[in-house]
């Protein structure tokens, strides 16, 4: 493969990933959590998610991707929270170019959307330029910070979770208030606002960055005259009213600082990214009256993306939804699946998800970021009213109260749910359609809504014919899809995870590659069907 640039990004801190483009173009994303099996993974400087080895780990990229694009010459795109030496030692570059965190948060947001041009929210719980950014952007000009505000909501609502009995809890702040986010956005459904609670929280998110949170979240709590338990955690009424008041009170403080932006630039549609992205409550409410765009990877895994993105400006938007690398033992698919019987024909998975059966997916490129699946995905049939109960508890082995996703295709959104566009990739929560709320019970969250996530046959093709045959012949055309992982886990990408959540779980079936196997044996197989049994067994 002859190449005139190739360019490589890399992200060391927690959400650690690597990126390669050859002559303008993405071709791969590594995401190091993925591949060294620890959720939120980190190269440098980041001591919670640390890993031991990143030399070894860059290597293991370099190489890769010389096997795969026969490249070993590039520019080097980095960020701050990186190790140049380490980076300069594996990878011998003509530049390396540093660049900044909410700026690639815009940068990767912006290019993976069609827009000529955009009003930017990035903020989370900060990086080398800031916290709280506004931008506005142009397709092929440098971004313009038009806002900074001294503000951390990152680590303002996600500290709240320390105190919160409904969560699995975590030994490490810095690690909890990685994770505690997507929980008590879960689990505020459930309770509700406190207006006696409202002033102080108002407070706890006026607080400017650079302050001692740790400390200083005590004072708010014993401000709020909330006893907490022996365990040092709120009582369960009280968890669920701080989840659902700590929802309302972040808010209304995002809306309060960019809504003179939105105002200035009424026809503008608008970014959110870096971890704030990942609010689909936020995202949702503020959908209603505008254009709204959220990438899949939002978070810091994107960083590296939006290096690269910076760097090209490409003219056209990128899709990098499956630009993940493929399942990284492929190769060990026969000594695994030698003991179960196995088919190609689709049908036998159509009829088993209609049954109540819970199937693993692995096929193709991984999925980049937290809100694109269809690649490594845990999908069964929502009709079922205890599925949910089943797949927290069962097999996914977390909370309780964390809801679960449907997919659908685009052309029956609206059929099931009060939407009229596209939700490509999981960031908004429209309500359930009243008539469909007890059928679709598994995805249906406590307040009526679900995360929709629409597919087209030209996003990903045998996604939705699975969703098509599903639905001539259950009647329904939504699958409950969630991401193939157990609670504390990144989401897979190895068949030997794939098969030890299998063999350690209530999943009743795997779809690797075209091939279906299952725990029980398939029956009622006709003369021309494709079943294999044991080793005998081809992959059409």
């Amino acid at each position: 493969m002859s190449y005139t640039e190739a360019v490589i990004s890399i992200y060391g801190s927690h959400n650690a990933t690597v990126s390669l483009a050859i002559d303008n173009k993405i071709v791969e994303v590594v995401e190091i959590e993925r591949l060294v099996g620890k959720k939120n993974a980190s190269l440098f400087f980041y001591p919670p998610t640390l890993i031991k080895n990143p030399e070894s780990v860059l290597t293991w990229i370099k190489n890769y991707f010389y096997k795969k694009y026969n490249v070993d010459n590039y520019l080097v795109c980095y960020h701050d929270v990186c190790d140049l030496d380490i980076v300069k030692k594996i990878f011998v570059a003509k530049e390396y170019k540093q660049t900044n965190h909410h700026k690639n948060h815009a940068y990767s947001s912006f290019y993976q959307s069609n827009h000529k041009e955009a009003l930017i929210l990035s903020f989370d719980g900060g990086g080398n330029d800031g916290w709280f950014n506004i931008y506005h952007a142009k397709r092929g000009e440098d971004l313009q910070l038009i806002h900074y505000a001294n503000v951390n909501f990152g680590v303002c609502y996600s500290m709240v979770g320390h105190y919160i009995k409904e969560l699995k809890h975590e030994n490490d702040y810095l690690i909890g208030n990685l994770v505690y986010a997507g929980k008590l956005m879960g689990l505020a459904g459930y309770g509700k606002i406190r207006n006696e609670w409202i002033e102080e929280f108002n407070k706890w998110y006026e607080l400017p960055t650079g302050v001692d949170h740790i400390n200083l979240i005590k004072n708010t709590f014993n401000n709020l005259n909330i006893k907490l338990e022996e365990d040092g955690l709120a009582s369960s009424d009280d968890s669920k009213d701080l989840a659902a008041t700590n929802q309302y009170v972040f808010e209304n403080n995002v809306i309060k600082i960019i809504q003179p932006f939105l105002n200035q630039y009424p026809n503008l549609p608008l970014h959110i990214t870096g971890g704030g992205g990942l609010n689909i409550l936020l995202n949702t409410r503020l959908s209603k009256d505008r254009e709204v765009f959220v990438s899949p990877n939002p978070s810091d895994c994107g960083l590296s993306v939006g290096m690269l993105c910076g760097h090209i400006k490409p003219n056209e938007a990128i899709d990098i939804t499956y630009a993940g690398p493929e399942i990284f033992d492929k190769d060990s698919l026969l000594d695994y699946i030698e003991s179960f019987d196995s088919t190609t024909d689709l049908n036998y998975l159509v009829n088993d998800l209609v049954k109540g059966k819970i199937v693993g997916v692995v096929r193709e490129g991984c999925e980049h970021g937290p809100r694109a699946l269809g690649n490594r995905s845990i999908i069964c049939n929502p009709s079922f009213p205890e599925m949910k109960d089943i797949l927290n508890a069962k097999v996914k082995h977390r909370e309780w109260y964390r809801p679960f996703a449907p997919v659908v295709r685009l052309e029956d959104v609206n059929e099931y749910f009060e939407l009229n566009k596209e939700s490509r990739w999981m960031n908004y929560c429209p309500q359930v359609k009243p008539e469909y709320k007890e059928k679709l019970a598994a995805i249906t969250h406590i307040d009526g809504t679900a995360r929709v996530q629409t597919v087209t046959k030209e996003q990903n093709e045998w996604l939705y014919n699975l969703l098509t045959e599903f639905k001539k012949k259950s009647g329904i055309g939504v699958l409950l899809n969630t991401s193939f992982n157990v609670d504390g886990k990144p989401i897979l990408n190895t068949y030997k995870d794939a098969f030890h959540v299998f063999n350690n779980s209530e999943m009743d079936g795997l779809f690797l590659d075209n091939t279906y196997i299952t725990k029980d044996k398939i029956t009622d197989m006709p003369s021309n069907s494709k079943l294999t049994r044991k080793r005998f067994f081809s992959i059409s």
